[in-house]
């Protein structure tokens, strides 16, 4: 599947590997596991805003571009830290429904060899000149608030998978 495409579609495949988590069997969860989980959560939750503050409203949404190269904050450390706020909070969910168990840990792999796919295609892509626009240290672009309401789809979906675990091992 050409870049282009894959990238576009990366919502969408994401979606699916969190039906695949809700397809696995519930597990009972302890203090420990919940808090663990929780951990993963909170800390995906403020790396995200964190990014969000520094690249600002930008996003790509489905067209692969970069304006700009931003290397401030937490892009200081991390190339990539909204696709690692979403595997953390992808190991969240997965301990939040399957505990620590052998399939959560399996769908972590899955999920991290996805991103870890994404994120290497981006770098190619973004390691020719052509693709990027201006290098940039800038200072935050956003407010946390800003930052909150620029990934109001994320908080959107994150919420509803949150929703459809606890129903999952709550109701069914």
């Amino acid at each position: 599947m050409k870049l282009r495409m894959f990238y576009k579609y990366r919502g969408l495949l994401t979606g699916l590997l969190g039906a695949l988590l809700l397809c696995l069997p519930a597990a009972v969860t302890g203090f420990v596991v919940i808090a663990v989980a929780g951990a993963f959560f909170a800390a995906a939750f403020f790396l995200r805003v964190w990014a969000r503050m520094h690249i600002g409203d930008h996003s790509r949404g489905k067209e692969l571009f970069c304006p700009a190269l931003v290397q401030s904050g937490p892009y200081k450390y991390v190339k990539h830290p909204l696709y690692l706020s979403n595997f953390m909070a992808g190991v969240a969910f997965a301990f939040f429904h399957a505990g620590f168990s052998f399939r959560a840990l399996l769908f972590c792999a899955v999920y991290g060899c996805f991103l870890g796919y994404l994120a290497h295609k981006e770098n190619v892509f973004l390691a020719d000149a052509h693709n990027c626009g201006e290098q940039t240290r800038m200072v935050a672009k956003a407010t946390a608030g800003g930052a909150l309401w620029a990934d109001r789809y994320t908080w959107l979906w994150q919420s509803m998978m949150l929703a459809l675990i606890f129903l999952r091992k709550n109701v069914c």
